[in-house]
C-alpha cells in the first residue's frame, strides 16, 4: 500500500466505523513499508504486515488522539463545573438578594398602608396642638386678668385698711363727743345759779 495514498482511513472496529486524521503520519508509513521490504518475502505477506504494522500504527495513533480528547473533556468538564459552581455562587448571591429585596418591599408596603393612619394622627396632633396654643393663649389671659384682680384686690384692701382706720377714728370721735355731750348735759352746781337768777 503506498504512503501518498488519503490521509483519512477508515477503520472497521467494534462494528463501526470511524474517520481517524493521518495527516503528518506519513513519515511513519514510509519506514514501517521500509521495514517490510527488507524480508525476502512474498508481496503477499509484505502487504499483509504492512496492513497490519498500518493498522497498529493507526490504532496507536487514534488512541493518542483519544486521550488527548479525553484530556481535552475532561478539562472541558473541570472548566464547566467549576462554571457551574460559580454560577451556582451567583444565583445563591441573587436569591438573596431578591429575598433581601422582598423584605424591603414588604418593609415599605407596610410603610405605605401606614401612611394614611400616619396622616390622620398627624392631623390629630395638629388639632391637639391649636387647642394647646388656644389654651396657653386662655391661661395667658386668664394670669393677666387675675394679676389685674390681685392688683385691685390690694388697692381694695389698702382702701378698706384706710376706711377701717377712718371708722375707728370716727368712732372713737363719736364716742368721745357722745361722752362730752352727756357730760354737757349733767346738770352741773353751778346751773343751779342760772336758774336761780331766772
Amino acid at each position: 500500500m503506498s504512503t501518498q495514498q488519503s490521509s483519512q482511513i477508515d477503520i472497521n472496529q467494534d462494528g463501526r466505523e470511524r474517520s481517524l486524521d493521518t495527516t503528518g503520519l506519513d513519515h511513519i508509513f514510509k519506514w514501517a513499508s521500509e521495514v517490510v521490504t527488507e524480508d525476502s518475502e512474498d508481496s503477499r505477506v509484505r502487504i499483509a504486515k504492512e496492513k497490519r504494522i498500518r493498522k497498529e500504527v493507526v490504532e496507536i495513533v487514534q488512541r493518542a488522539q483519544e486521550d488527548k480528547v479525553l484530556a481535552e473533556a475532561q478539562n472541558e468538564v473541570s472548566y464547566l463545573q467549576r462554571r457551574v459552581i460559580a454560577l451556582l455562587t451567583k444565583l445563591q448571591e441573587v436569591l438573596e438578594e431578591n429575598s433581601l429585596i422582598k423584605q424591603i418591599m414588604l418593609t415599605q408596603l407596610y410603610s405605605l398602608q401606614q401612611i394614611p393612619a400616619l396622616e390622620q394622627e398627624l392631623k390629630e396632633l395638629r388639632s391637639i396642638q391649636c387647642e394647646k396654643d388656644s389654651a396657653v393663649t386662655e391661661r395667658r389671659y386668664l394670669m393677666d386678668g387675675l394679676t389685674k384682680l390681685k392688683v385691685e384686690r390690694d388697692y381694695l384692701e389698702g382702701i378698706l385698711v384706710t376706711a377701717e382706720s377712718e371708722n375707728s377714728r370716727l368712732a372713737r370721735l363719736l364716742k368721745t363727743t357722745k361722752e362730752e355731750l352727756a357730760e354737757a348735759k349733767t346738770p352741773k352746781w353751778w346751773h343751779f345759779l342760772f336758774e336761780w337768777r331766772k
